[in-house]
């Protein structure tokens, strides 16, 4: 059942969401000052420091003492010897050694930089190495710590992580790109893709950043053998027709992470960070010497088939161009296409490349890899430039409006690409992939807002207090200025790419436009040689993405071609002993007997509610449900969500959500505390959970002084009792006609959009 799907799928998300705590503490407190607000004491934790390996659930977000080193790394070999203590926030701690190095290409121009870590239980000479598993990952001795410095969440990219679960997760058994190579004995926790925890990093006690601590593209991960050379992983900073597509491999920029132990043309042992040369093969004079021992022949001789498997993947573009060219029909060149590429992986990558605006992600920041050496897969990786974000220089990063540059219709899949063959031969598949998706719930602009939104609570706003303090300078704090006598210009496409670049040779008229570093720039008056801006940051706002999204997906929409289907739903709603629940669904149903559904028109400052019971129900809008306890089966079709209206998943007083989220400070979320049943006040965002399908109470801007909590009894609440032939949107007057927000004390007129009013008198 479609429900079910859905209902396995909102766990699976929950499984992203419900790891957030609140960290409630000041500004810059030593790490000692920080266990001690977060109530961690080091006499009451699980000590794993002597444990060869270690196995914790994923942490809710880390703390991290580094200490032994003067500084952080500076280089990739750094190889400093530090000591780690690491707090997990749910009673387990470890202190090992490591190896700490810098990590990562674009980073390293960055002032807060990315590194890793490689633990040890020897002593730093990484001969004797713990497994660490953390949740539901792949053991590994070693992880990468990701600063994402120029982002405003410090972890975007693993949001786009997860988001490429959501595409391939609905495939079932067979989501997972390995789950289709037929593996023997694979581990089932390999992802192909990275993931991350959040971790508050300390350098000797003293706050240093807020941090993603990483799984690494390690061949566990991709579920790969050390050294099976059919099995091939490979990535490059560019990755097309110059280098790899067109009968071509550029050794020097093609790096090949799996298999190990290989060798290059010259005899010297390959090494991606230092010695990326042409792999060996049978033609050279280095190949199987007759000094070589049997494992070093061995080597060679997996090296060199490596080799062959790579080049006849280099030859796959110029072999489907020529079947087109000598008039290859439909059905032969998808069988041909088959053959050679995984193409359900080609179609979620293409959908994600879409949906997450990764504008880089057809040249670079993708991995191809094969298990048999004929069939190859890609998936996504080094996601920081998405959703409107660009690196390294930060300065293609958008203020609100400033959305992004390219249009989803200007998105070229016909180059020499590998996505070319699904883009051109498998087009319908894509469209049926994405609607489905969107129709069944599992692909929309909620769901990934809340991603962002649940994030930013796990590290807590008080350690994002901490971040800026230690690193105001990320760009994206800091606004735009502009030199006179330019201005900024609201963006528009296709304004924006129809408009020249800024040049110092140029004389501009008044009222000219021109383009420099992603945005329009008018001046006010003649001018030659000022440049547009004077400061040029990317400023950007936690509300952004709730903005970008539902847009992004209309335009998405229309080109993906897709409208929406409604599909059969059911659900069962569990009504507690407290007799009292809140209801959001994506469906419309017939109230059953022994339930009552009500909207909330306004709330008093005496600590009533004004409630109007409905007789019908409404897709996609919260109610607050009184009911006898029970299970009650609900069933009903689903209607298209109105993303980008205004009263989306609202209903007068109450906001509903689709997936589980936080409630926003000063609203009210009902809760049953020590027996009594009420709606209690948040006090700090992101303390207290809403579940799936539920809603919480928007506070009254209108009331001067609203209570700490609204009491939930039909007899002393100000109730509306709707008669039952009266359905639809209603507008409440008074008794001399003037338009009022909700049922007064006294005559009130209750007027309906089918055209008729009924008369109710509030006590």
């Amino acid at each position: 059942m479609i429900l079910n799907r859905i209902l396995r799928f909102q766990a699976l998300l929950t499984t992203f969401l419900l790891l957030g705590v609140s960290c409630m503490m000041s500004a810059q407190s030593t790490f000692e000052e920080k266990l001690a607000q977060l109530g961690i004491n080091r006499e009451n934790v699980t000590d794993w420091s002597d444990k060869d390996n270690i196995s914790w659930p994923k942490p809710q977000c880390a703390y991290i003492n580094l200490t032994g080193i003067s500084n952080m790394p500076r280089y990739k070999t750094s190889n400093l010897h530090a000591w780690v203590e690491v707090f997990d926030g749910q009673g387990n701690y470890f202190k090992k050694r490591a190896l700490i190095n810098l990590q990562g290409r674009g980073s390293t121009a960055l002032a807060k930089k990315n590194f890793k870590l490689d633990f040890c239980n020897d002593e730093w000479l990484g001969e004797d190495t713990p497994d660490m598993v953390f949740g539901d990952w792949v053991p590994q001795d070693g992880f990468h710590y990701k600063a994402f410095y120029l982002d405003l969440y410090r972890g975007m990219g693993i949001m786009g992580y997860w988001v490429y679960d959501l595409i391939t997760w609905p495939r079932g058994q067979y989501g997972r790109i390995w789950e289709r190579a037929n593996l023997k004995n694979p581990d089932e926790r390999a992802l192909c893709h990275p993931d991350a925890f959040p971790c508050v990093v300390y350098l000797n006690g003293e706050f240093h950043g807020l941090f993603c601590w990483q799984l690494k593209k390690h061949r566990k991960n991709m579920n790969m053998k050390k050294n099976t050379p059919e099995h091939i992983h490979i990535e490059g900073t560019r990755v097309d027709g110059s280098t790899l597509y067109q009968n071509y491999v550029k050794w020097s920029v093609i790096e090949v992470r799996n298999p190990k132990n290989l060798y290059c043309m010259d005899g010297s042992v390959y090494d991606a960070d230092k010695n990326m040369q042409e792999l060996i093969d049978e033609t050279s004079p280095y190949f199987n010497l007759e000094t070589d021992d049997a494992k070093t022949k061995e080597y060679k001789q997996n090296t060199a088939k490596a080799k062959a498997y790579l080049q006849n993947f280099s030859h796959y573009y110029t072999e489907l161009i020529n079947m087109e060219a000598a008039g290859a029909s439909k059905e032969e060149m998808r069988a041909a296409i088959e053959q050679r590429f995984d193409v359900p992986s080609l179609i979620d990558y293409i959908i994600h490349n879409l949906l997450t605006s990764n504008g880089d992600g057809l040249i670079r920041n993708l991995q191809w890899f094969t298990y048999d050496g004929v069939k190859w897969h890609v998936a996504p990786y080094d996601l920081d430039g998405i959703f409107g974000y660009c690196v390294p220089t930060g300065n293609g990063l958008f203020e609100p409006g400033y959305f992004q540059t390219g249009r989803l219709v200007d998105r070229v899949f016909t180059a020499p690409y590998g996505m070319r063959w699904a883009y051109l031969y498998f087009r319908k598949e894509i469209y049926e992939h994405y609607a489905y998706l969107r129709n069944n719930g599992y692909l929309n602009s909620e769901i990934i807002a809340n991603l962002f939104d649940q994030w930013y609570h796990w590290f807590g706003e008080n350690n994002y207090k901490d971040e800026w303090i230690k690193w105001p300078n990320s760009k994206c704090l800091i606004e735009t200025q502009a030199n006179e006598p330019w201005e900024l210009c609201p963006f528009a496409q296709p304004e924006y790419s129809k408009l020249p670049n800024y040049s110092d040779t140029i004389t501009y008229k008044a009222g000219q436009k021109c383009r420099v570093q992603s945005k329009i720039w008018m001046t006010k008056e003649d001018v030659k040689g000022v440049r547009p801006y004077k400061i040029m940051g990317s400023k950007d706002s936690l509300t952004r993405m709730a903005y970008y999204l539902p847009i992004h997906f209309a335009a998405l929409d229309k080109w993906m071609h897709y409208t929406f289907e409604t599909q059969a739903m059911s659900y069962t709603l569990n009504v507690s002993t407290a007799g009292w629940t809140t209801l959001c669904l994506p469906f419309s149903f017939a109230i059953p007997d022994n339930l009552q559904f009500y909207s909330v028109k306004g709330m008093r400052e005496d600590g009533r509610l004004i409630l109007v019971q409905t007789p019908t129900v409404e897709a996609n809008k919260p109610y607050l449900v009184k009911g006898k306890p029970g299970s009650y089966f609900l069933s009903g079709f689903t209607e298209e969500a109105g993303e980008l209206g205004e009263d989306y998943l609202r209903n007068d007083r109450l906001q509903g959500c689709h997936v589980g989220r936080y409630a926003p400070q000063g609203s009210y979320v009902l809760q049953n505390q020590n027996g009594n049943v009420a709606f209690y006040k948040v006090e700090e965002s992101g303390t207290v959970h809403v579940g799936e399908h539920r809603a919480w109470l928007v506070a009254d801007s209108e009331a001067m002084t609203l209570p700490n909590a609204f009491e939930l009894d039909v007899e002393d609440t100000d109730c509306v009792d709707v008669p039952e032939s009266q359905t639809g949107q209603m507008s409440v007057y008074s008794a001399d006609g003037s338009l009022i927000t909700h049922p007064v004390k006294g005559l009130n007129i209750i007027r309906y959009n089918n055209g008729k009013t009924a008369k109710v008198i509030m006590k």
